[in-house]
């Protein structure tokens, strides 16, 4: 969601967490254990909106060895860099959808009929904003997850690979409907109402392949779960638990 429906108090601890989150993960990045990108990363939206559009996309590193990014919050006395290493890999296993959002001046009573102050439309869900921000982190995600053949659906494709998240391993199905949710904005109260209408056909283990699921964890240093999809997501971490040398947790 825009950063001007927020409080400044929301952007500023958002800022921190960000900041937190992306010294967390790359720590863990060093090490040879697969961990839980969940327990770092802010988790979808917080208080109604969307990090795909409030981090910022990185220019390209200064020099082909070490890896140079500068996050320049909107916030002008935060500020942080950081050296990432080669091999930055993390996989998503979750839920992506498209975000209605509407604002509001306050929330409507039953049978009001009200204006919004603005409208948007953006990718969501826990999953495909944890794996963007942490894209415009500097580092290289991909995406385990389910969207239908439709026009949403082709829109969250695009969006995710124009952020720099890997989504060759998205499973789409003929027919159907996209995930998607509507938001409402409440701009007196500072928060949001969510209404989800889940996509269809659901993600099942058996859309997710051997083959492809070997392939999305191969040179994987974390991997996020978000509590969604949960038989596939078991699926993928007990294939974790198989690889030598990590740990998944």
């Amino acid at each position: 969601m825009p950063s001007h429906l927020l409080s400044t108090s929301w952007k500023y601890y958002w800022h921190l967490a960000v900041i937190r989150a992306r010294a967390s993960a790359v720590e863990c990045l060093f090490s040879s254990k697969i961990v839980t990108l969940g327990q770092m990363l802010p988790s979808g939206n917080v208080a109604g909106f969307n990090c795909r559009t409030l981090l910022p996309s990185f220019a390209p590193p200064l020099t082909t060895t070490t890896r140079n990014f500068s996050v320049k919050m909107s916030i002008p006395t935060t500020q942080a860099s950081i050296v990432l290493p080669e091999n930055r890999i993390i996989l998503g296993c979750g839920a992506v959808s498209v975000d209605f959002l509407a604002a509001v001046a306050s929330y409507p009573n039953p049978d009001d009929k009200i204006r919004s102050t603005s409208f948007e439309v953006q990718g969501g869900g826990n999953t495909g904003n944890a794996l963007t921000c942490a894209a415009r982190l500097g580092l290289t995600p991909r995406i385990i997850s389910k969207v239908a053949d439709d026009s949403q659906g082709k829109g969250l494709l695009e969006e995710l690979e124009a952020d720099g998240v890997d989504s060759s391993f998205m499973v789409v199905s003929e027919g159907g409907n996209s995930p998607f949710t509507y938001i409402i904005v409440d701009n007196q109260t500072k928060t949001r109402t969510c209404i989800h209408t889940p996509g269809y056909p659901p993600m099942i283990p058996t859309d997710l392949s051997q083959s492809n699921l070997l392939s999305a964890l191969d040179g994987a240093k974390l991997v996020y779960f978000d509590g969604r999809l949960h038989e596939t997501a078991a699926i993928v971490a007990e294939e974790c638990r198989q690889i030598e040398g990590v740990y998944p947790f």
